[in-house]
């Protein structure tokens, strides 16, 4: 017979490492489309839309996993980035048309959720000149 002991200090730790988790998350500065612009100021459109696209290039770089979590966490360019990837995943499905119905649908879901995030006062994601990789549906010919 097997028996399993686990000591109070790793349950402590197994207990607490999902807040741990998202306290490393939280941790993060904010992107730039996740901060609220000053009403006060007018807003300078070509200074917005070089550090969006020098945060997505930036974003771009991580590995899924990480990208997703920040994405997951709110950060809305993390959502656009992930999105993009997803795209362009499916642009190398051709030849799998199911799969990357798949990847475009996962793509045009974080796309959804970057725009559904926005609140008064952030950029709007088409004045910070966010360009979305295109999508493009997978169709397949069935026999009628």
């Amino acid at each position: 017979m097997c028996t399993f002991f686990l000591s109070p200090a790793r349950a402590l730790l197994l207990a607490l490492a999902p807040f741990a988790c998202g306290l490393a998350v939280a941790a993060d500065p904010p992107g730039i489309l996740d901060q609220p612009l000053d009403p006060d100021r007018p807003v300078n459109v070509e200074r917005l839309q070089a550090e969006v696209q020098q945060e997505q290039e930036a974003l771009e770089t991580l590995d899924r996993g990480e990208l997703e979590e920040r994405a997951e966490s709110g950060e809305r360019v993390a959502s656009v980035a992930l999105g993009a990837d997803f795209a362009k995943e499916a642009t190398l499905l051709a030849f799998a048309p199911a799969a990357a119905n798949d990847a475009l649908a996962d793509a045009a879901r974080w796309y959804s959720l970057a725009a559904g995030r926005g609140f008064p006062g952030a950029p709007s994601l088409d004045q910070a000149g966010v360009r979305f990789y295109p999508i493009r549906i997978q169709r397949e010919d069935r026999p009628g």
